[in-house]
This record gives C-alpha cells, structure tokens and sequence, in this order.
C-alpha cells in the first residue's frame, strides 16, 4: 500500500505558547477527518445540526418622493436626510441588541442601496457580501408612478386610489412603455425577460415576485446558520413575511412595515418561525419582533426639527468619527503643527551676518527653506504618489465639436475594464504602511472618489459590475464612484485577492520610524524590492489578517494552514480551521494572488462574456487598494 504523501508529526514537547512548525500539505476533506478523529465532532463523532441563523428586515429610509406624498414604486429617488439618519439609528439598534448579520440582500432602488450602505458602516462591516435583486424592489404602481397621491385621489376619487393602495388584487393602471419611468428603458434591468418587467403591480403580484428569493436565497442562507438582513421596501417585505408566518390573504392588510425600525425572525431546527418572547414588541399575525417601538423615532426626528429651528445645527450634524490609532492621533497632530511651523516660517528670514538671532520681517518673497528639511522630505515622499510625464501617459482623443472638453466612451465593441485605486486615507497622508490595515478614506479620500465618478461619467463610461477588495478605502471609493455615475445598482464582487500587499511587521509604522530603525536602505529594499519581504508578523499580532474572524469564514479559495489548524483548535478545545493568510508579502507575493484573480475570475466572468445581451457590452470597473 502507498504510504500518503505527507508528514504528520505528532510531539510531546510543551507548545510553550509558540506555534509549532508542521510540514505538510492537506485537502480540506483529509484535513476534516484528521481534526475529527483528534477532536471529535460533537458526540460519539456524530456532526451537530446547524442552529438556523436570524433574519432582519428593514424597510429602507425616507425617501424625497416618500416626503413629497408620491406613488414611487420603481422609481428612483435618493433617501433624504432625515431617511439617513432613521437607517443609522437602525444600525446602532442592531448594534446595541448584538445583531451582526453574515450577509445582505437588497433591492436596485437607490434608496435601498444607500440605505445598506448606511447599515454597514454603522456597523463597521462594509465588507459584507451584498446581493441586489429586482425581485425586492417595491411594487411598480403602473401610470399612477410619479404622481402625488392627494392629486390623484382629488382627480381619480379617494376610493378608486384607496382600493388600488390597499386591495390585494386590484392592478392600477398600466404606465406605457414610452413612459419615462417605464423599467424597461432602464440599463439596470438588461438581464429580465420581457414578461418579467412589470407596467403595473398589485400587492399580491409584488408579494409573489419576492417568494422566489425567500425559497432559493434567504432561506438557505439561515438554514445554514448565517444571520440574513433584507433591506428593501413595505410590500416586498411584507411579501416575505407574508410567506414566513402563512399569513392569509385577509390578515396580510393588517401588517405593516414602517420604515427602519428592524424587524426581526428567528427560527427552529424546522425552520418554523419562533414566536416572539415575552415582553417583546411585535404586531398581528407575525412572529417577528420589532427591535424598537415604530413611531418613536419618527417623532423624536420630528421634535429634533422643530428645535433645529430655534438653535439651527442642534442636531443631526454629523460627527466625523474616522478610526484613527493613537499613533495616527499622535502623527495627525504633529502634522497640523508642522504645517503652522511652515505658515510662521514663511514670514522669517534669515541675516547671514548676524549672531544667529532670527528676525522677523514681511519678506513677501519669503526664506528658502532648510536645505535639511527638503532632503528628508524627499527621501521619504510616498512612491505610490509620485508621478511624472515619463510614468503616466495619456491616450486622450481631441473631443468633438458637439461636446467641447468631452472624450465620450462611444459605442466599443470590445469589452472594457477601467482600474481605479482608492481615495485617499489617514494612512497615507500620514506616510503610513496601511496594507491589510482597514481605514476608512479621508474627507480628501471621499472627494477623490467622488471626482473619479465625476470624470467617468463625463466621459461616457457605463458599467456591468464592480470588483473590489474588502478594505474599506477601496469599498467606499467603489461606493462614492458609481453613486457620481447614478450606478448604486451595480453588482459588487469583494475579494480579499484584491487588497493590498500585506506589509508584515511595517503595518501602521511610519517611512521614518522604519528607516530610524532599520536603515534608509532596507527601507528601502522593502519597498521597492519585488521578492523582497519585510519582516512577517506574528500569529498572535492585530495586524495578522487571519485574527479578524468577521472577514476570514468568507475566504474558501485559501489553503488551509495545518499548524495555525491544529494549535488553534487545541486552544478552542474544539475544530478551528484555518486557512493561510499571509504574514507579509513582497510586491510578487502580492501579484501572484491579484493577476489570477483578474485572468481566472474577471476575464471568464465579465471580459470574454462580452455582450450581456445583443446591444449590451459587458464593461468592468475594478477598484483596488
């Protein structure tokens, strides 16, 4: 019989807190009955069934056609202040109750998207993997779209828009396929069937619409234990609900669904709905509970206004909270004071034949600066940020006539891919090693991405997907640029393949920290080096991707580590697979895990898909750290 190949080694020596040292190479499946047979699974060897996951469902913020009382339905207008800060207090809820889900679905609505956008950040997880379906869009209201709903009820009479709102069955009036908000005439639904893009809905026609999700999607999910949010709009969610608790046709128009308030399921083994606790706020007919009671919010909002009008700015002015280390702090600081230094330095100058003194004059010239201060300065700029006419070239056509200072993408062919790195960061006005670390973009960051937007679509650009990493700078990049081009429908693929060159034991230190300890030129070696390391971190450390959990059980296209497997699971006293995350990198270490994830997944999924339908071009914006 042939021995396997590979090498287990089994010692008695104490682990002494250090990671033991194992050469060996095992699938996933070998790795499984390895660690079952040492750990056990559960009793008698037997695997546990997976407890079913939560699910939360929130109605999207108020919207500017939702304040203006209009049929909005598939019609796409953005939330609005008081929209955003209802779906921020509804993070902080889901905060404050320990509810952290493992993944989103949502609607193309803009107000839905940015409305999930909000959610993540409040819950410091922009990383989370997000699906956009039409299926939870809200009910498309037919001719009346665009209306005011007292114009219409005035022209109509209340009772016939009464009966459209609230009848089951009943169908308002179809809108023409010329009508400008008819969905067929929208980019965003290139990929449904004719019969599948609705001229009018009824509230069970939108009901039925989302049922396919719940059966094929959302329930799935929970059954394998993750914890499901759905951010959508008051029918397609009372659609869900309608499946979850069997509502009849009858009891169903006595549920509602205010906006942000979470309504959240749990469920047995059976995936039956457990009913709602003691004490806990929930409504006829649902087993659902209501995190907060509806209403409140609305009100505190409403009697928050009224006092802005007496001390205007009293509330709701947003409070940057940048998550910032106390080095960051610390470099921020002596930055602000640096550049006041600068401002007091300008008007001084300097009397080559005094006794040193310095004296103070209004030179509008001003001094040269230090011949010290600019050597260093230049030794240590970001090479990211350097750029010359001999490393940038562009191809940028004469623009036409009809369009002055416009260069229009046009009707190409081919497939298009456009790669945009990320705004700008604390980090990197810092002089920073950011690698895998996760700061948010800075309020220049957040203009940079805004302005790539901007030139995009000045230029014509249209896209089918996004790909990004899952760092935060290159997520919200991705996130300001296709909110410019009136794109948040996009779908957006996160890989951790996408990150940055992971750093080492160089992470969050500055270029003059290193070069103080280690030399200008390993320094530089380490950075400008392309199979050169810097020093790895240690398992133990922060900065080792593989300690951040939150983000780590998405990774599958990983190999699994045998010693991190084992020493880890030791200490869990239970089965802790884990997969190798890298302790640093070189810049090739970096490129061998980017370039396949470009030439194996984006090329075969978008770049020689081409054409999405006879018309369409398949085009690609890639966002990267």
């Amino acid at each position: 019989m042939k021995s396997p190949s590979c090498l287990f080694v089994i010692s008695t020596q104490p682990l002494s807190g250090r990671p033991i040292k194992l050469a060996s190479k095992l699938s996933d499946a070998t790795l499984g009955k390895v660690a079952t047979v040492a750990l056990g699974n559960g009793k008698n060897g037997r695997s546990r069934k997976v407890k079913p996951g939560s699910l939360i469902l929130l109605r999207c913020g108020e919207s500017e056609w939702t304040k203006t009382g209009r049929f909005t339905g598939w019609a796409d207008p953005d939330l609005i202040r008081e929209g955003v800060l209802e779906v921020e207090h509804a993070g902080r809820l889901l905060l404050s109750e320990g509810y952290e889900p493992d993944i989103i679905y949502t609607s193309r609505l803009k107000r839905a998207v940015k409305s999930t956008w909000t959610i993540v950040n409040a819950l410091n997880a922009p990383f989370l993997p997000v699906f956009k379906s039409w299926r939870l869009n809200e009910r498309n209201y037919g001719a009346l779209t665009g209306l005011k709903k007292m114009d219409a009820a005035k022209t109509l009479g209340m009772e016939v828009v009464q009966a459209w709102r609230n009848s089951l069955k009943a169908r308002p009036p179809p809108m023409k396929k010329d009508d400008p908000y008819f969905p067929g005439n929208d980019r965003r639904y290139d990929d449904l069937t004719e019969d599948q893009i609705p001229l009018t809905e009824s509230l069970m026609d939108c009901m039925q619409r989302a049922r396919p999700l719940w059966e094929y999607g959302i329930s799935r999910e929970i059954k394998k234990g993750n914890n499901v949010l759905v951010v959508a709009h008051t029918n397609t969610l009372r659609g869900l609900m309608k499946v979850i608790d069997n509502i009849s046709e009858d009891d169903i128009q006595e549920v509602s669904m205010p906006s942000a308030i979470p309504f959240v399921y749990k469920f047995d083994y059976n995936m039956k709905p457990l009913p709602p606790e003691k004490g806990k706020i929930s409504q006829a007919h649902t087993s659902g509970v209501f995190l907060e009671k509806p209403g409140l919010l609305k009100e505190a909002l409403r009697r928050s206004e009224e006092w802005n009008q007496v001390i205007p700015g009293s509330y709701g002015q947003k409070v940057e909270t940048s998550r910032v280390t106390t080095l960051e702090k610390s470099l921020l600081k002596l930055k602000e004071d640096q550049e006041a230094e600068a401002r007091y330095r300008d008007r001084m100058i300097v009397d080559p034949n005094d006794d040193g003194r310095l004296t103070l004059t209004s030179d509008a010239n001003g001094a040269p600066s230090a011949p010290m201060e600019e050597e260093i300065d230049s030794k240590f700029e970001d090479f990211d940020n350097q750029t010359t006419e001999a490393e940038i070239t562009l191809n940028i056509q004469k623009p036409d006539e009809e369009s002055p200072g416009i260069v229009k993408q046009g009707d190409s062919k081919d497939p298009v891919v456009v790669f945009v790195r990320h705004g700008r960061t604390p980090h990197n006005q810092l002089g920073l090693f950011t690698g895998w670390e996760d700061p948010p973009l800075a309020p220049d960051g957040i203009e940079d991405a805004r302005n790539a937007g901007r030139l995009l679509k000045m230029h014509g650009f249209e896209f089918d997907v996004v790909y990004t990493s899952w760092l935060t700078r290159a997520i919200e990049t991705a996130w300001y640029c296709i909110d410019e081009m009136d794109a948040c429908w996009l779908p957006m693929v996160k890989s951790w393949r996408l990150n940055e060159r992971m750093y080492g034991a160089l992470t969050g230190k500055s270029k003059q920290m290193i070069a103080n300890e280690y030399g200008e030129d390993q320094l530089k070696k380490w950075r400008r080096g392309f199979k050169i390391q810097p020093p790895p971190v240690s398992s133990y450390s922060l900065s080792y991707p593989g300690n951040d959990y939150r983000r780590t059980k998405y990774v599958k296209d990983l190999r699994i580590s045998l010693t991190e497997t084992i020493n880890r699971s030791l200490e869990a006293k239970r089965l802790q697979v884990h997969r190798k995350f890298p302790k640093t990198e070189s810049l090739w270490d970096c490129m061998q895990r980017s370039i396949p994830f470009y030439t194996q997944r984006i090329v075969p999924e978008a770049v020689n898909k081409g054409k999405r339908s006879s018309s369409q071009v398949m085009k690609t914006l890639y966002v990267e750290s």
